[in-house]
């Protein structure tokens, strides 16, 4: 089974390099690569992946940086793989990362996604690794119905799990190019791409998780953004995914069902936003989310969080 690794990269030649070679010491004999620099000064060079992977590259350039999503769909377009993953060019790939999922595949043809279980290493690991660890434990308490040679199988609970939370494993999927298709392209004015391609992912197929940490994320402080603002972007990213989602289940007509339970979810996001702004001193702000909660979804808490809020706005305007 040929499998291609998709690596964006941009503005990280020493980092890339690391990247590379962990893909050239795969046990696995079947591999290409599809490096997308996404505008670097200096450029990428041919030479310089030849160097490390041989002949076995594609190279793909873009003179305006497009972006994460948009980089990793370039990589997508231009893979000949029957398999295709993702290795962000900060990231390692495992030794015998390819060979386990080609293995899964081999066992289960019809497979059509296979997620990759994730190692942080570097600085800022160790939290990192254990949030994570927690993370995919309760999502396989909630959604696994089998495993098999290391290799989880969920049932279509999965879909309702991600709702709740998309574990950083599940945002490394090795998926069959059919299936990249089918689910179409990372969308590039997401902020959060990833877990809402697994999202589609899990209405379309029943994909599994190679339980091995195969992909070796580095947690070396490279996102710079402040905590509350992070909590603030992850909570509209959240709003915006089921919103997308929304529109593409009402596009296919076979995913219907699923409607109600986003819809469900998305008033919990916008209640619990309301809650954050409440929390945060910010009674204003915290109505709107709040009305948007209700008109999605009526539920008793929320009347009885709108009594909580007045009460909290009229304390806080008698202090002024």
């Amino acid at each position: 089974m040929l499998i291609t690794v998709a690596v964006p990269t941009h503005n990280r030649p020493r980092l890339l390099r690391e990247a590379l070679a962990s893909i050239a010491a795969q046990t696995h004999p079947e591999w290409e690569v599809v490096v997308v620099d996404d505008g670097s000064a200096p450029p990428v060079l041919e030479s310089t992946l030849r160097e490390l992977l041989g002949e076995r590259f594609a190279l793909v350039r873009h003179d305006q940086a497009q972006g994460i999503a948009g980089a990793k769909n370039a990589g997508v377009a231009a893979a000949r793989g029957e398999v295709v993953l993702h290795l962000d060019d900060d990231d390692l790939l495992a030794p015998t990362a390819l060979a386990q999922i080609a293995a899964a595949y081999a066992r289960h043809p019809g497979l059509q996604c296979l997620f990759i279980n994730v190692e942080p290493f570097g600085a800022n690991a160790p939290g990192t690794a254990d949030n994570q660890s927690h993370a995919v434990s309760r999502l396989l308490e909630r959604a696994q119905r089998t495993t098999d040679h290391g290799v989880a199988f969920f049932d279509r609970r999965l879909f309702a799990a991600l709702l709740k939370s998309v574990p950083m494993a599940m945002q490394r999927p090795a998926a069959r190019k059919t299936l990249w298709d089918r689910v179409g392209p990372l969308r590039r004015d997401s902020y959060l791409p990833e877990p809402e391609w697994a999202m589609k992912s899990a209405l379309l197929c029943e994909p599994a998780l190679l339980l091995q940490h195969a992909y070796l994320a580095r947690m070396d402080g490279q996102n710079n953004v402040s905590v509350p603002a992070q909590k603030a972007r992850h909570m509209l990213a959240a709003v915006d995914i089921r919103k997308i989602l929304l529109a593409w289940i009402a596009g296919n007509p076979e995913l219907a069902g699923h409607a109600v339970e986003v819809r469900h979810s998305l008033a919990g996001v916008y209640f619990n936003q309301a809650y954050h702004h409440q929390r945060s001193g910010h009674c204003r702000a915290a109505w709107q989310p709040l009305f948007a909660s209700f008109a999605t979804h009526p539920q008793w808490y929320s009347l009885r969080f709108a009594l909580r809020l007045l009460a909290s706005c009229i304390s806080r305007r008698k202090a002024d």
